[in-house]
């Protein structure tokens, strides 16, 4: 038996050998919990016991309560306006330090950006209160160059949430733009000059295919992180306009129901899930039509 034969007998052994210990991780650590969840979604409290009843007025209460579908409505248009925005930031940040920045520099730039994740969220979070306040950076230079005559309320708002969570996705966005365009084999950027494309032409039949696929992944991430935070809107969002992971944190901490804030998660889960499938549905129309140039 020759070596390569061996070599080929034996990956599927060491595969198994992976995929073992993994699989066990998560199930104990994802497939269990989620399953406790579904099911409390389907009991009922009393005196603040769990009981072994079955009921659907958990699920009923958070499709027809307002508040509710006004939180998922809030949380949704966030979640897509963050995405939209910190893809409108980071493609052409990694696109500089891929095409741009000389190879030499390009690690101590990457430090920068990740730079930010070596402190807490949370603290990040606070410090943008130096900034957005009444009193903040952003106000006093706005009076000091006479755009406005008293402080503007951006604190406690929407946008200062927007703001905290594209500060907070950014490193992230960039970074998987970064990998994806820096596997672009360079040959073809150069037949494409040489065959009188320009930077727009070159960008948009060469570049954008190549990494969509991998722009589609950092969306879809980036979705899921901005869907599901609670920190920014609990911290610069104030109680103005509630998100839906607020709604679940509310259910366990102050209201103490849990059946509630499992069906309340089971929906959230839901929702992402649903937004994950269209966004893989596009990616792979565009892979098609791109001749799979964008996987």
């Amino acid at each position: 038996m020759s070596l390569m034969q061996k070599t080929r007998r034996g990956a599927p052994n060491r595969s198994a050998g992976w995929l073992l210990p993994l699989s066990g991780w998560m199930t104990f650590f994802y497939l269990i919990p989620l399953a406790f969840i579904v099911l409390t979604s389907f009991r009922t409290m009393v005196n603040y016991q769990l009981t072994d009843q079955f009921t659907l007025q958990n699920y009923l209460t958070v499709l027809t309560e307002p508040l509710y579908w006004k939180a998922l409505r809030v949380s949704l248009l966030l979640a897509v306006r963050v995405v939209l925005i910190t893809t409108l930031i980071a493609y052409p940040l990694a696109m500089v330090l891929v095409f741009v920045v000389p190879r030499r520099w390009r690690t101590f730039f990457l430090i920068l950006i990740i730079a930010p994740f070596w402190t807490s969220y949370l603290i990040r979070a606070y410090s943008w209160f130096i900034v957005l306040g009444n009193n903040g950076i952003l106000n006093l230079m706005l009076e000091a160059l006479g755009f406005i005559d008293q402080p503007v309320q951006i604190l406690y708002t929407g946008a200062a949430t927007t703001i905290g969570l594209v500060h907070y996705l950014l490193p992230i966005m960039t970074l998987t733009i970064y990998t994806t365009l820096e596997n672009i084999d360079p040959s073809l950027l150069e037949a494409a000059n040489d065959l009188g494309a320009g930077g727009i032409r070159s960008f948009v039949h060469v570049i954008l295919p190549l990494s969509a696929g991998g722009l589609v992944n950092g969306m879809m991430f980036l979705f899921i992180l901005a869907f599901a935070d609670f920190v920014s809107p609990a911290t610069l969002g104030g109680q103005s306009e509630r998100v839906f992971p607020q709604l679940i944190v509310d259910a366990v901490q102050w209201n103490i129901n849990w059946p509630l804030a499992s069906a309340l998660s089971m929906v959230m889960v839901t929702v992402i899930l649903l937004v994950l499938l269209l966004l893989s549905l596009l990616r792979n129309i565009g892979n098609r039509e791109n001749g799979g140039a964008g996987k």
